[in-house]
């Protein structure tokens, strides 16, 4: 591969492109511009001062950083090495580089060769001939080229000087064998000469040229459906801008109507006014300023993901137009990340964004006979809010939400032999779930219209169940000895995937971490391996039997429930990530607690099914 791997080609006018050379961070001029692995580069020194300081506060041992465009999880190529020095291990961006050497040539004036050859050293040329790659004005063009050279591509460089930038071929060379890059593997997402992909990628299923992958992408409207992607992710940032803008007026709005107050209530107060008033004063300004701040990070993190969006989509249409296929790949790719980072930013804005008013409160009573000095408070209030983007990330959260009975599902099949006992379900993103059938020894799948589309008849009585991904479920089996079956979710099949034996029956199971967490009587185990029968290891031990797990991503939390009903017993338990136990609810205010598991992208949502005590 070439060095620094693969970079994005000079576009025929690099005027029409200058984003491409500004750094996202300082807003000049990219200076020893260095390409992230998401596509995105940026100053050098900018960049080393933005690791050191998204990496600040963390521990000692942070291996990674964010992209600060896209915000994608960045390894340092030597994780060992200090955080100072991480910029300098990524690739330089030699497109940009020849760009900004292009742009400063274009600026530089030209002179007729002909004119040269006979003296005349300053005669300004007009006109570029791209067969002969000479210069000519007016009249050597006519008296000299003209008569010669009759189907040439001539151009008037006073209109434009793009004519330097096809003085380069587009072929793109690998550095490494000076040969045509011109082959993309789709395993490694990497593009390279023939020769680098002869030793590297031999043993690759998917290896294809540049021009065969981009027609594949243009033919299964990848890039456009890509490109429509992005253009929502524009709106939805320039949605979240909006009102990001909006919130820093109200506050500054906020801080002009509390300064009044405070200016009115000043003309009361005769002793200490100065004093009282700058200390309320100085409060308010600083809660201002922090709010401030706040508004203006999150802000400037849609702000950039909204320009680098933009600046794809201008880009991905340049590159199709000239039919440029490494750059439409590379653009795809950047393209990807960008629409991924825009999704992940929707979800976390959506638990922060709240309406801000910054008020004043006054405390002082004129009419009583010695009115205290004093000039309130200033209070900050904060109210949870609904992002303006219509988008399913912006739902609100369980705590806030009414309870509504939208559908009764039946769950007994004609091939049943009993009436249904379910212990565990799943409800896949799409809708779909998943429901065990522990009399029948039957896990079923169910439509969205609530019919069972289909059902897989197990080895023993299906108890909890959790996601392992969006296409997995992991059942716990009540059986001795007991097993894990990780059954595959098709669009209207399940299939059992594999097994993973246990020495003991399971009664509740949590994905965590990669690793399947499971309870067998009072104790959790950690499920180490999986070959030839897994092995266990206890990370707690319960007074009254664990009935079910939940894992919550968002804080790290293990959950447990007990079918308890004596007073005072534990009824849903907590065990932090060094396995800490603590008591949620006890008897007395639930009592036989059970769970279901939703599926929210990627939050894993933990609800109660409860018998309330009498």
């Amino acid at each position: 591969m070439a060095e620094g791997g693969p970079q994005l080609t000079p576009p025929d006018n690099p005027s029409g492109n200058s984003h491409l050379l500004d750094c996202p961070i300082c807003l000049e001029q990219l200076r020893q511009p260095k390409c992230l692995p998401c596509h995105h580069s940026l100053c050098q020194e900018c960049l080393t001062s933005y690791i050191i300081r998204e990496v600040s506060g963390t521990s000692d041992t942070a291996v990674s950083f964010t992209c600060p465009v896209c915000r994608k999880l960045t390894h340092p190529v030597d994780k060992s090495e200090d955080k100072e020095d991480w910029a300098k291990q990524f690739p330089t961006d030699i497109a940009v580089v020849e760009m900004i050497e292009l742009k400063n040539r274009s600026s530089e004036p030209h002179y007729c060769m002909p004119c040269q050859r006979k003296g005349n050293l300053m005669t300004s040329a007009k006109f570029w001939c791209k067969t002969t790659q000479s210069l000519f004005c007016e009249s050597c063009k006519v008296d000299f080229h003209d008569m010669i050279h009759i189907n040439c591509d001539v151009v008037d460089i006073t209109e434009t000087k793009s004519f330097l930038l096809n003085q380069s071929t587009s072929d793109k060379i690998c550095n490494k064998h000076k040969e045509k890059m011109d082959y993309y593997c789709e395993d490694h997402k990497s593009i390279g000469c023939c020769k680098c992909i002869t030793v590297g990628h031999r043993k690759c299923d998917a290896v294809a040229t540049t021009e065969e992958y981009c027609e594949k992408l243009t033919s299964g409207h990848w890039l456009e459906e890509m490109r429509k992607s992005l253009q929502k992710g524009e709106k939805e940032m320039e949605s979240l801008v909006k009102d990001f803008h909006l919130q820093l007026q109200s506050i500054a709005d906020g801080k002009d109507t509390a300064m009044k107050n405070i200016d009115d209530l000043q003309e009361q107060i005769i002793n200490r006014i100065e004093e009282m008033k700058k200390e309320i004063t100085d409060d308010l300004i600083a809660k201002y300023k922090e709010e401030r701040e706040n508004l203006k990070v999150s802000s400037q993190k849609c702000e950039r993901l909204k320009v680098a969006i933009q600046n794809t989509l201008e880009s991905s249409t340049t590159a199709q137009q000239r039919n440029d296929h490494m750059d439409m790949i590379l653009l795809y790719q950047r393209g990807q990340a960008e629409v991924e980072s825009c999704r992940d930013l929707l979800r976390e804005v959506q638990t922060s964004l709240s309406s801000i008013s910054i008020e004043h409160e006054a405390d002082l009573h004129m009419t009583s006979p010695r009115p205290a000095l004093s000039f309130g408070k200033i209070i900050v209030r904060k109210q949870h809010q609904h992002t303006p983007a219509d988008t399913n990330a912006f739902a609100k959260p369980l705590s806030e939400r009414d309870v509504k009975e939208l559908q009764k599902i039946y769950i007994k099949c004609p091939s049943d032999e009993y009436d249904c006992y379910s212990r565990g379900v799943v409800y896949l993103p799409d809708g779909r779930i998943v429901v065990g059938d522990d009399r029948n020894k039957k896990i079923k799948l169910i439509d969205t219209e609530g019919n069972v589309v289909d059902e897989l008849k197990v080895n023993g009585s299906p108890y909890d169940m959790c996601m392992v991904d969006n296409t997995t479920v992991a059942v716990a089996m009540n059986i001795n000895p007991g097993c894990i079956c990780l059954v595959t979710v098709a669009p209207s099949k399940l299939i059992l995937a594999s097994e993973i034996n246990i020495d003991k029956p399971c009664n509740g199971i949590a994905y965590r971490n990669g690793e399947f967490v499971v309870s067998s009587g009072r104790n959790v185990f950690i499920v180490t391996k999986d070959s030839p029968r897994a092995m266990t290891r206890q990370i707690h031990e319960s007074s009254d039997t664990v009935f079910a797990l939940s894992y919550d991503l968002n804080n790290g939390k293990l959950f447990t429930t007990h079918y308890a009903s004596s007073t005072g017993s534990v009824v849903v338990g907590r065990l932090s990530s060094d396995n800490t136990y603590s008591s949620v609810l006890n008897v007395g205010v639930v009592e036989k607690a059970l769970m279901a598991w939703t599926w929210t992208g990627k939050v894993t949502c933990m609800s109660v099914a409860t018998v309330p005590t009498t």
